[in-house]
C-alpha cells in the first residue's frame, strides 16, 4: 500500500475516551461559495474583454459580431482594471489562508509534522493512516516499508537484528541513534462503530537518560552509605572500647588503693586491717573475673563478663531480637549504660527488660545508681546508638528523672 495512497477521514475517527468530531472545523460551505464567486467574476471579466475586443474591431471598420452599448471605452477598461485588480488580490488571498485553513489533507500533513510515531491500522490490519516519523521507526527496525499491523509486531519481536534493543522485557525500545522509544496500542473507534487500532511511538530519551543518571547516582549513594556505616561503626566499637578501658582503670586504681592499705597495715600498727583485706579482696576478684574472659563466647556473654568484671549484677528479662544487626545495637547500648552507670552515677546493679509484642520489639534499661544531676543531652556513645537505631527505623528515649531509664523501640519488620 502507497503511504500517500490512502487519505484517511479524519472525521469519522472518535477516541475510545471521547468523540473527536473534525467536521465541524472543515468551512466547506464558505469555501464553495468563494470559490463559485471567484469562477463567476473570471467568466465575466473574459466575457467583458471579448467584447471589448469586438467593440474596437467595429471600431475599425471589422465586422463585429457583438457591440457594445453606447458608453465610453474608458468606462469599460476601468471595470476590467478593478475586476482584475479584484481577482488579482483575492488570488494572493487564496494562497495565503490556504495553509490557514483545514483541509482534507491537512490531518495527514499535520501528524507528519509530530513528534510522535502514529499509525492507525484497520480492523484486517491495513495501514489507514501512518505519519512519516512512523515509516522512519519502522524502516530502522525492520529495513522496509510498513504495510500491515503483523509486520510491526513481527518486527519488534525481532528488532535485534538491526541494533534495536528492547529495554528490561518492557514495551521500550533503544534505537541505534541512542534515543529510547515506548511503544503503546488502543483500541478507537468512529462515529459508525468502525474500529482502528492505533500503534504510538512516543520520545522518551529524555526520561530514560535521567532514570540511568538516577540509577548511577543511587548505587553511588549507597556505596557512600555503605562506608558511613563501616565508619560509624568503628567509632561505636572505639567508643565503647574507650568507655570499658576508662572503667577497668577506675578497677586498677581501686586495686592500686588495696595493695596500698595492705602495704600500709603491713608497716604501721594501727592500721585498719579489715578495710585492707576488703579492698585487697575486690581487687583480686576483679582480676580473677578479667582472667577468665572466654574468647569463644559472643557479643552477649562478654558483656556479662564485662559487667561482672566491674562487680555489676545484670538482672535480664526477655531475649534479644533475632535480627543480628538490631542485636548488636542492643548489646552496644547496654555496654553504654554499664559503662556510664559504673562511672557516673556508682551503679551495682543493671536491670534490662526486652520484649516482642504489639508488633514492635522494645528494650528498657536501667540501673541502681544515683540520679543524674541534669537532663541527659544524648553525645559520644549515646549519640552513636541513637544514630544507629535511626538508621534502622528505630526509636531512643532517654529518661533522666527521677531515675535514669534508656527505651529503644524498632517495628516489627526490622525486627
Amino acid at each position: 500500500m502507497n503511504r500517500n495512497a490512502d487519505i484517511f477521514d479524519a472525521d469519522n475517527i472518535i477516541k475510545s475516551r471521547g468523540e473527536f468530531d473534525l467536521a465541524s472545523c472543515f468551512p466547506r460551505y464558505e469555501d464553495r461559495q468563494s470559490k463559485v464567486a471567484y469562477e463567476y467574476r473570471f467568466v465575466f471579466l473574459f466575457l467583458l474583454v471579448n467584447a471589448l475586443a469586438y467593440s474596437y474591431e467595429a471600431e475599425r471598420g471589422k465586422p463585429a459580431y457583438f457591440q457594445m452599448p453606447d458608453v465610453s471605452l474608458w468606462i469599460w477598461w476601468c471595470i476590467v482594471g478593478v475586476i482584475d485588480g479584484l481577482l488579482i488580490w483575492e488570488g494572493f488571498w487564496m494562497h495565503r489562508t490556504r495553509k490557514e485553513k483545514i483541509r482534507q489533507n491537512s490531518i495527514k500533513e499535520a501528524m507528519n509534522v509530530l513528534p510522535i510515531g502514529i499509525c492507525y491500522f484497520t480492523e484486517d490490519g491495513y495501514v489507514k493512516l501512518c505519519n512519516e516519523q512512523m515509516y522512519r521507526l519502522f524502516q530502522t527496525i525492520a529495513h522496509r516499508d510498513l504495510q500491515k499491523q503483523e509486520e510491526l509486531k513481527e518486527a519488534l519481536c525481532l528488532c535485534e537484528r538491526y541494533g534495536v534493543s528492547r529495554i528490561n522485557n518492557k514495551e521500550i525500545y533503544l534505537f541505534p541513534d541512542g534515543k529510547a522509544w515506548s511503544y503503546r496500542e488502543n483500541k478507537v473507534t468512529d462515529r459508525k462503530g468502525k474500529a482502528y487500532t492505533e500503534a504510538i511511538f512516543l520520545d522518551i530519551t529524555k526520561k530514560y537518560e535521567e532514570k540511568i543518571n538516577l540509577t548511577k547516582q543511587t548505587e553511588q549513594l549507597k556505596e557512600i552509605a555503605k562506608e558511613l556505616r563501616y565508619l560509624s561503626d568503628n567509632v561505636l566499637i572505639l567508643t565503647r572500647e574507650r568507655e570499658v578501658l576508662a572503667a577497668k582503670t577506675k578497677l586498677h586504681d581501686q586495686m592500686g588503693a588495696g595493695l596500698t592499705a595492705i602495704r600500709q597495715s603491713l608497716t604501721q600498727e594501727n592500721a585498719d586491717d579489715k578495710e585492707a583485706v576488703r579492698l585487697f579482696r575486690h581487687a583480686v576478684n576483679a582480676i580473677w573475673n578479667d582472667n577468665q574472659y572466654p574468647l569463644e563466647e559472643g557479643d552477649f556473654e562478654r558483656f556479662l563478663q564485662d559487667a561482672k568484671t566491674l562487680g555489676v549484677e545484670v538482672v535480664c528479662v526477655g531475649d534479644l531480637p533475632e535480627s543480628e544487626e538490631l542485636a548488636s545495637i542492643c548489646i552496644l547500648a547496654m555496654r553504654e549504660c554499664l559503662t556510664n552507670g559504673v562511672c557516673h552515677a556508682g551503679a551495682t546493679e543493671l536491670s534490662i527488660q526486652m520484649q516482642n509484642e504489639n508488633h514492635q520489639y522494645s528494650i528498657c534499661i536501667t540501673n541502681n545508681g544515683a540520679a543524674p544531676d541534669k537532663e541527659i543531652i544524648p553525645k559520644g556513645g549515646l549519640y552513636n546508638i541513637s544514630r544507629h537505631v535511626f538508621d534502622y527505623g528505630g526509636e531512643m528515649r532517654i529518661q533522666s528523672f527521677p531515675y535514669f531509664a534508656l527505651t529503644i523501640t524498632f517495628q516489627e519488620e526490622r525486627a
